[in-house]
């Protein structure tokens, strides 16, 4: 009997190291990649803190990194549409009109991103990761020019989805093979 329970706590001990060490593994690897962010505790607050980067290789934390950036825009297109109704200024409306069409064409480029991340062609997701952030870009610009320079209402939420983007490419840079 004492054989018994003796085997059976070996056993458990093992699986339980080899869990641990997986999810250790796992952890320096995000942190790794927030180590290498410009903003250490957002990428921890956001990517390090979400219960599926508990088992995420290289290649499922590139696509939790573009579904986080999904959801940040996703609520950026609901804020603007808050936002927008209650607007008065004439010259902040036409770029926040502008800003949702950017942000709706980040979210069919982010979209496009994931499906060439899921199917490993990276320089794809790459290239349509960079479009997606461009149109950001393009937003967040748009409230800098023609007449006087203004601070963005999503302003915020730009540099977070700026900060994502930071995420994946750190992530599927090391996942894109090294030419010698």
């Amino acid at each position: 009997m004492a054989s018994f329970f003796s085997c059976t706590a070996t056993i458990f001990l093992t699986i339980s190291s080899f869990s641990i060490n997986g999810c250790n593994a796992y952890g320096a690897l995000i942190e790794g990649i927030c180590k290498q962010s410009q903003d250490y505790k957002y990428c921890m607050s956001v990517v390090g803190n979400d219960p599926r980067a508990a088992a995420a290789d290289l290649h499922r934390l590139a696509l939790l990194s573009i579904q986080v950036k999904a959801i940040q825009i996703q609520d950026t297109l609901d804020q603007i549409s808050r936002i927008h109704p209650n607007l008065k200024d004439p010259l902040a409306l036409r770029p926040l009109r502008q800003c949702k069409s950017d942000y709706d064409e980040a979210y069919t480029n982010l979209q496009s991103s994931f499906s060439s991340t899921s199917k490993t062609a990276y320089m794809d997701a790459v290239n349509f990761m960079g479009i997606a952030t461009n149109k950001v870009i393009d937003c967040h610009n748009g409230f800098r020019r023609n007449g006087p320079i203004a601070t963005s209402p999503i302003d915020a939420d730009d540099m977070k989805v700026f900060k994502l983007s930071e995420i994946f490419l750190l992530a599927v840079d090391r996942l894109i093979p090294k030419k010698l």
